[in-house]
């Protein structure tokens, strides 16, 4: 059989995955756009079971980036037996999904659009349902007011309170926990790593490991990287920034305006933290190269390696200028060929 998940929010499709899973006695295999052989790989899973083995799950994670001759050839094989469940993650279906040989059922999953707000409330109560947490409507309203339209955000944040306060938080939970936690933990991490404090990252890396669930580390850490090269890319190169260059940058980004602040090394008066101005250390080439090893660091934890290992080498990789190191050299084979 092959389930087509439909959409655009990713949280919602992996959690369906996660649910579909619990209590069932399969083989569960991720299978990524790169993957060589993954073809032949499927097209054995349809064919039979074998003697000892047990009925086996696939999970086409990056399907939309699978060249069309691949699409082509997935949707030619017979994946009816029910011994094998294919689940493709995509944006969209076209009309030839009716014409695959095998059994196809289409769910969708959406996000709310950033401005219905009474959606990303329910979207929360839903979420911290899945995750085992009662969520009412006070309490929902709490923690949206915190991550906004931002459903891996939600997501950390219930993890965070079911952690701190348990199944039944309350918005008195949200306000101490939720607010104080997301300033101090994670982008405290996020920021020792772009600020080079290495010797911080490294100190917070047994807790942060210990706190979150890995994927929520790797994105947070994905994201706060994508957003300093956009931060980069747009902002001006200079020493100091004043207060309506943050401001602009906020609104033209739509990053929040106290990590714009800090991203451009401008201090509030009462700021705990050295202002460290990260347009004059990086660039864009060495960022597109920390975000593609994010990439690679995200798909390892998605295959349930150790995000704590994945973290201390990015940590290394970072403190020996490894990517700075790699486009110097890419930059010299350029000029040689040219």
């Amino acid at each position: 059989m092959v389930i087509y998940l439909v959409g655009d929010s990713e949280l919602s499709k992996e959690l369906y995955i996660k649910e579909y899973l619990k209590g069932k006695d399969v083989e569960y295999h991720k299978i990524f756009a790169d993957d060589d052989g993954k073809i032949e790989e499927l097209k054995n899973a349809g064919v039979s079971l074998g003697l000892f083995s047990s009925a086996k799950v696939y999970d086409l994670v990056d399907f939309d980036e699978w060249s069309k001759s691949e699409k082509k050839q997935f949707q030619s094989l017979d994946l009816s037996g029910n011994w094998v469940t294919v689940f493709v993650r995509t944006e969209k279906v076209g009309k030839e999904v009716t014409r695959i040989p095998s059994k196809v059922e289409i769910l969708t999953f959406e996000k709310p659009k950033e401005w219905e707000e009474d959606k990303w409330l329910n979207f929360v109560k839903d979420v911290a349902s899945k995750i085992g947490v009662t969520c009412h409507e006070e309490v929902a309203k709490s923690i949206f007011k915190f991550t906004g339209p931002d459903e891996y955000a939600i997501l950390a944040e219930l993890e965070k309170l079911q952690i701190y306060a348990g199944e039944h938080p309350t918005p008195q939970d949200v306000e101490q926990i939720v607010f104080k936690r997301t300033i101090s933990k994670l982008d405290e991490f996020c920021f020792a790593l772009s600020e080079q404090n290495y010797s911080i990252a490294k100190n917070m890396l047994h807790e942060i490991c210990n706190n979150y669930e890995p994927i929520i580390i790797s994105y947070t850490v994905s994201k706060h990287f994508i957003e300093l090269f956009n931060i980069v890319v747009h902002a001006p190169k200079k020493p100091d920034y004043k207060w309506p260059d943050v401001a602009n940058l906020s609104k033209e980004l739509g990053i929040p305006s106290p990590k714009v602040a800090r991203f451009l090394g401008f201090a509030f008066k009462d700021s705990k933290y050295k202002p460290v101005n990260h347009v004059m250390i990086y660039s864009p080439k060495v960022l597109k190269n920390i975000i593609e090893y994010l990439y690679f660091l995200d798909r390892r934890v998605k295959l349930s390696d150790d995000i704590k290992i994945l973290m201390g080498l990015f940590i290394s990789k970072l403190e020996s200028g490894e990517f700075a190191k790699n486009f110097e050299e890419q930059d010299k084979q350029e000029q040689v060929e040219n």
